[in-house]
């Protein structure tokens, strides 16, 4: 990959994985989220940062008051959706 523009050949294994080449995975985290977008016969993946629901739910604690139980199944509802669309 000395050429960032120049394509790299990558195999589906018989799991159905994808490995990276060393020096792009060095650019992630094992616990990254990626967006996969479909198009035809080329996939086009897109890092995505969906926040934890306990780092919400931590920083809105922080506020003053506690959340309700309303307020956290509205968080989770919101997260759900968020991961459902990405």
């Amino acid at each position: 990959m000395n050429n960032p523009e120049a394509p790299t050949i990558v195999e589906l294994t018989r799991e159905f994985t994808i490995k990276l080449p060393d020096e792009l995975t060095k650019q992630f985290h094992p616990a990254d989220r990626f967006a996969l977008f479909p198009q035809g016969d080329t996939l086009i993946l897109k890092r995505v940062n969906v926040p934890r629901i306990t780092d919400i739910v931590a920083e809105a604690t922080e506020e003053n008051s506690p959340m309700t139980m309303d307020e956290i199944d509205e968080m989770v509802r919101q997260v759900r959706q968020a991961r459902q669309g990405a």
